[in-house]
Parts: structure tokens; C-alpha cells; sequence
């Protein structure tokens, strides 16, 4: 008899499910198991039949049960809504420019707010060996007082003057996308760089490897490169170095974790969708890429626009689907005309021969839905991120509204009851990984000055003061079962008054690590 895959048992515990997809497990066909292919076709079935009674009697030994499904969740469904590098000033500028400050969707009475601190282990990029590359940098753990420090400074030579002793201490202690998703996926905070991996550099699980472990689905969604640091986090993925991304993109597509993976990375093309004349091989190795295109792992590959809304609409939609867009590094934030900070929102077309960041997340919505188990989807606006780092204000602007879009999208799924997901039992988090530096345009002489708005349709007056990213507080809304938890997360007060009265801070804040314990349903969140 051949070995069991470890998707087997929780699978086969629901003998009616079991015996309607009882060829496809793991994502590949049972009739490829070793040694099926030598039984005669006439009692081949009679001896799939006895497999499926076999595990029945396994996995009800709890036991046995436990090993393969691991501890059971407690929320069903879990949606991850990331916005990188999107804190409050992204949401400020988005809301004055299209007259929705405020009135979003996510500012209704249904949702829970918190802010969540970001901060890493230690900001150097690479594992520590031993008990040293455990500890905690004091230096790097969010202070009120340090971030809203006043104090003047002399200027420094260069763009970024940063006049005031709160502007270098957040910009020099600030994390990055890696650590962020890998603290918010693990519950384990560590350095810059590090995908679901300590300070050591030793493989965490996270919450994807849990989902799995309960029976889920899981899936994950962005408008950038797949493997890129938050979508691989996410996704399942472990490693010591964001910047190895063939080994990323590898794990990602063969372990088994995800179901769905859709993103940007195609080799094949440019970022305004022109065929090269020779492949890119930067995201995905050219054996992997060849993999994929062939139907390896039981993915079903997709990269036309017409075929991401086509699974959008699906009634019948395939097991598990890897779809890369015909784009490099994004869907939109890449087209041609970039360069110019001033530029406003859509002064430049945006390309019509992608999918949405929404059209990806209703297709993953419509596979992994399916799940009687239960799903963990992970959408990501990856590319306001890219366009902060850029200090491309309109494309920031773009790129944020084609979040709060799919927000609005994905609460509709959610509302209709589709497959039975609904608000009893799926919770939805809205957040970022982290912040950038975004503020006010005289904001080198009065410190945290706000952005100006100058009304509906008007970029509102800023300044950057930063390229990178900051170690500021960033928001986080939830709504559905389990949102209440936040309350008990959110421990902690970011309130500062300076010598001149002026006060400052976010109010009531969690750390990112305890996300966790909020996807997990913990209540005390613990």
C-alpha cells in the first residue's frame, strides 16, 4: 500500500467530501501514487475505496489525528488585507484627494481600530548565531517619546535635512517588509530581511503552515512580484534572505502550502507588458518558470487579464491556480512615465491588460471559499509601497485607491454569504506592515506637520522626508468573528506632550506580533 500524504487525513475525516475529490489530494492524482498504476483498471477503484476506509479508521484515533491536522483554529476563514508601507499619512492624502477622509469603508461602526507598533529584533539584515541573535535591540522598540521627539537638530547635508531628533530616530530604527509580515505570520519578532525565520535564522511556523495543518485553504494575492518579501511571508515561505528569490519562489510553489499564488514576477515580460526578447529570470528560475507553466505541483497556470476574470467568474473553478500576470515588478505602479514626484494621479493611463488587485482577490476568493475546512487569503497592495519609495505621491494616491477598492469588494463577498462564508464566521484585518515618512510641506520647521488639504481631486500639500521607511505606528481595523479581540491586544497608549505643549501620538496600540494571536482567535491574546 503506498504512503499517505499528510493532506490525506483531514481530508478523508469528512468521508462525502473524501469520495468527490477522492483523485486529487495534495494537488496531484491518486492514480500517480507508487504502485497504483499496477493494479488492473477493473479493481483499481475497489482499492482506492479501501484506502479511504483505512484512513477513516486512522484518522479517528485522536492521536493519529492530532499529528496530521495539528490544533484546530478558531476562527474558520481569516482574510489579510496588507497595504505595505501604507500608515496613516497614505490614507490621509487618498481620503483629501478623493473627499472620502474619513468615510471609507473601514471608518463605519462595524470595525474594531487599533494601531500596531512594527518594529524589529535589530535593523542588520542578516542571522546572528546563539543567544545573541535572540535579543531584543532596546534601541528599535517603538517609544513615544523618541518618535515625537522635538528636539531640534543641526541639519544634515543632503535631501532629508531631519531637523528634528524624532525624524532619525524612526528613520534609523525602522523595519522593513520581511520582518513586519514574518512578525505578524509567526508571533516572533526578528531582523531586516528575515522571511519566517529567528534571529538565528532558523525556520518559524507560521500561521499559512498552521492553516494548512488545520485543513485550510490558503491563498495569497498582490500587485507585485509573488515572491517578493510580504506575498512569500505570507504565503507559507521560510528564509534567511528576502533577496533569494529563486529558493523563495521554489518552496512557495512545491511545498503544498498554498493553494493560490497570483502576482507580478513573469519573466517573460516587461512592466508595460512588452514581450522580451530574452527572459528575466530575477523572481523565478528558469526551471521553476518552465515547472509552472507545465502544470508541476497540480498548478493550473494562468497570466492574461482575460484569464484572472475569468476565474473570477467561475462556477467550477480549478483546485489551485498560479497566476503571473504579463508584468515584472507590478501591475500598475511601473508603467511608463514614471519618475517625475509631482506627477498626479492618473496623468499617466494605466495599463489596461492587467488584472485588478480586486479581480485577484475575488478569483482566490472563489477557489479557496470552497474549503469546507476553512481558508486563510492574504491580499496585498504591494505596490503603495513602491511608489512611497519613489516619493511618487499620485501613484502612492493610485495605488491606494485600488486598495480600499478591493476592501470594498472583498466586504461584499463576504455580506453575500457565498459558499458560506459570511461575518459569523470569517474574520477580515485591514492593515500595513509598516510606515513611511510622509508629512506636512513645511514640516522641517514645525515638527509632524500634517498634510494641507487642498481639496477634492487636489494632491494636499506634503513633503517627504524619507525614501525609506519610518518605525511609526500603523493603523489596523478588523471586523468579523473574533474582531473584538483587538480590544485586549491593544495594551498599550501612544500619547506625548513636548516642552512647547504640543501634543502628539495615536492613542491605544498592539504590536504587530500579537496579529497572531488575533488570526488564531486567542482572547486574551496570549
Amino acid at each position: 500500500m503506498p504512503e499517505l500524504p499528510r493532506k490525506f487525513f483531514p481530508i478523508c475525516t469528512r468521508f462525502p467530501e473524501f469520495v468527490t475529490n477522492l483523485r486529487y489530494f495534495g494537488g496531484f492524482r491518486m492514480e500517480t501514487w507508487p504502485g497504483i498504476t499496477m493494479i488492473p483498471q477493473a479493481h483499481r477503484n475497489a482499492y482506492l475505496r479501501g484506502i479511504a476506509v483505512a484512513a477513516l479508521f486512522f484518522a479517528s484515533s485522536p492521536g493519529i489525528a492530532a499529528q496530521q491536522t495539528g490544533e484546530p483554529l478558531r476562527i474558520k476563514n481569516v482574510i489579510l488585507m496588507i497595504a505595505d508601507g501604507s500608515g496613516a499619512n497614505s490614507i490621509t492624502a487618498t481620503g483629501m484627494y478623493t473627499g472620502k477622509l474619513g468615510k471609507e469603508i473601514v471608518d463605519g461602526p462595524e470595525w474594531t481600530k487599533s494601531w500596531v507598533s512594527t518594529y524589529p529584533l535589530r535593523t542588520g539584515n542578516k542571522p546572528v548565531p546563539d543567544a545573541d541573535g535572540l535579543k531584543q535591540d532596546p534601541n528599535t522598540v517603538y517609544d513615544p517619546a523618541k518618535n515625537w521627539d522635538t528636539t531640534p537638530m543641526a541639519p544634515r547635508e543632503g535631501r532629508f535635512a531631519d531637523r528634528f531628533a524624532g525624524y532619525r530616530w524612526t528613520k534609523s530604527t525602522a523595519p522593513d517588509s520581511a520582518n513586519t509580515m514574518s512578525a505578524a505570520m509567526t508571533g516572533t519578532k526578528s531582523y531586516n530581511a528575515a522571511i519566517n525565520s529567528d534571529g538565528n535564522g532558523e525556520k518559524l511556523l507560521s500561521f499559512a503552515e498552521r492553516a494548512v495543518r488545520a485543513g485550510k485553504a490558503v491563498g495569497i494575492v498582490t500587485t507585485v512580484e509573488f515572491a517578493d518579501a510580504t506575498p512569500s511571508a505570507g504565503g507559507g515561505a521560510h528564509n534567511v534572505a528576502r533577496t533569494n528569490h529563486h529558493a523563495i519562489a521554489h518552496e512557495m510553489l512545491s511545498t503544498n502550502t498554498i493553494r493560490v499564488v497570483m502576482g507580478a514576477g513573469n519573466p517573460e515580460y516587461d512592466n508595460d507588458g512588452k514581450k522580451r526578447e530574452e527572459p528575466n529570470y530575477d523572481w523565478i528560475s528558469p526551471e521553476d518558470w518552465a515547472g509552472l507553466k507545465a502544470g508541476v505541483n497540480g498548478f493550473l497556470f494562468i497570466e492574461t487579464k482575460e484569464q484572472f476574470e475569468a476565474l473570477a467568474r467561475s462556477t467550477a473553478p480549478p483546485r489551485k491556480v498560479a497566476g503571473v500576470m504579463r508584468s515584472f515588478n507590478g501591475s500598475q505602479a511601473y508603467r511608463k512615465g514614471l519618475g517625475p514626484s509631482d506627477e498626479p494621479p492618473y496623468s499617466v493611463a494605466r495599463r489596461d491588460d492587467v488584472p485588478s488587485l480586486s479581480t485577484m482577490a475575488r478569483g482566490a476568493f472563489n477557489i479557496l471559499s470552497r474549503d469546507l475546512d476553512g481558508m486563510f487569503l492574504v491580499v496585498e497592495g504591494g505596490a503603495v509601497d513602491r511608489a512611497m519609495h519613489g516619493n511618487n505621491v499620485g501613484r502612492m494616491i493610485e495605488e491606494r485607491i485600488e486598495f480600499n477598492e478591493t476592501i470594498a469588494d472583498v466586504v461584499a463577498l463576504v455580506s453575500s454569504g457565498v459558499n458560506g462564508i459570511n461575518w459569523s464566521n470569517t474574520l477580515l484585518i485591514v492593515t500595513a506592515d509598516h510606515d513611511h515618512l510622509l508629512l506636512g510641506p513645511d514640516s522641517d520647521t514645525i515638527p509632524y506637520q500634517p498634510l494641507v488639504d487642498k481639496g477634492m481631486g487636489q494632491v494636499p500639500g506634503y513633503r517627504w522626508q524619507s525614501e525609506g521607511h519610518s518605525n511609526q505606528l500603523v493603523p489596523l481595523y478588523a471586523r468579523g468573528f473574533g474582531a473584538e479581540i483587538v480590544k485586549s491586544c491593544a495594551t498599550q497608549t501612544d500619547a506625548v506632550t513636548d516642552a512647547s505643549g504640543r501634543r502628539f501620538g495615536r492613542g491605544a496600540y498592539m504590536d504587530q506580533t500579537q496579529i497572531l494571536q488575533l488570526m488564531l482567535g486567542n482572547p486574551r491574546c496570549q
